[in-house]
């Protein structure tokens, strides 16, 4: 669950410079101070003497009187902050400066991740997952129930709208037993298969459940079909002609969850039939989750892929069926 190693090197890298850019506001302000008023530039330098002379007694082992010490380096202190406030300037103008006060830019808290880290590791997850920019507008919040008509379309036990609370009902349930998934509960499942046709909010499902597990951290990969079996196409062919196409293979491989939205829109040929396999059983044994969106009904994946697939599928996957008239073309009155 944790970020890769190149993503946990951004991080640091962050941190750092923000420890930098306090670091030089700091010093101009204590160099602004030192030409405007000089006697605070004395008093800094009295006070590092004291600390050097009291450092320098400890290390030969001579007897200090530490009471003397810290009253005289009080009465400098205050000094300082009374010449401070006497010009106009907070108390606290030369204190070191951090961005984030609970941490001290450190990103943890006795050991313990940092408001501010699990923040800047949200981020960092969403502008890698490959996502669009709506997500932040696609969340179980923001999911519009309304759409899906209550009365029954004659083909299905339940209406649309029963449905889709069901589903709806299922994705947070899986979202408790995620995390047991993840430790080898074999009652889990951690794999979903969205079925539908074109518009009745499979995508929008897709990117509700990639916000709330992004927001808990897990590693999150998007990716159409398409543009899945393209890459990987380009890194066994040893082409590498698509730029990034060793950076998605690298996602593939080892995040948390792949999201396949479209499967079925591609090119299929026996090279996509052999890596869908591969890649429904590799990340099934390696305990990563796979949620994949599809138009076609389970018979079509049947007939499109093969017996040893669907049957994958079948044995580990949550499979939701989700129907009713285009959602887009509702919102639009048609």
């Amino acid at each position: 669950m944790s970020l890769n190693a190149a993503y946990s090197k951004e991080i640091k890298q962050e941190y750092e410079q923000i420890r930098f850019r306090n670091r030089q506001l700091q010093n101009a302000r204590i160099e602004e101070i030192h030409l405007q008023i000089p006697r605070i530039a004395e008093l800094d330098g009295e006070i590092r003497d004291i600390n050097i002379d009291s450092a320098l007694s400890a290390l030969h082992d001579e007897p200090v009187d530490k009471e003397e010490l810290i009253a005289r380096t009080h009465a400098l202190i205050q000094e300082k902050y009374d010449l401070l406030t006497k010009a106009g300037y907070p108390e606290d103008y030369l204190a070191p400066i951090y961005t984030c006060k609970q941490c001290l830019d450190t990103g943890y808290i006795q050991n313990e991740p940092c408001e501010c880290l699990k923040e800047k590791q949200a981020r960092l997850q969403y502008q890698h997952s490959n996502l669009g920019q709506n997500l932040s507008d696609e969340s179980f919040e923001t999911f519009q129930i309304q759409y899906y008509s209550s009365s029954p379309d004659g083909i299905h036990k339940l209406s649309p709208r029963e449905n889709i609370e069901n589903v709806y009902a299922a994705l947070h349930q899986y979202m408790i037993g995620i995390k047991d998934y993840f430790q080898g509960d074999t009652k889990q499942k951690g794999n979903i298969l969205f079925q539908g046709s074109t518009g009745v909010g499979k995508t929008f499902l897709s990117n509700c459940l990639a916000n709330e597990l992004l927001k808990e951290g897990y590693y999150v990969f998007y990716i159409s079909a398409g543009n899945l079996f393209e890459r990987l196409s380009d890194v066994t062919m040893n082409k590498y002609q698509i730029p990034g196409s060793q950076d998605v293979y690298y996602a593939v491989e080892n995040c948390d969850f792949l999201f396949i939205d479209d499967l079925g829109t591609e090119f299929t040929n026996s090279f996509t039939i052999s890596k869908l396999y591969d890649l429904i059983n590799g990340r099934q044994l390696k305990k990563k989750a796979t949620i994949i969106s599809t138009n076609l009904s389970f018979k079509e994946l049947q007939e499109h892929y093969s017996e040893r697939i669907s049957s994958r599928i079948v044995d580990s996957y949550y499979i939701y069926n989700i129907y009713g008239k285009d959602i887009r073309r509702a919102k639009r009155g048609l």
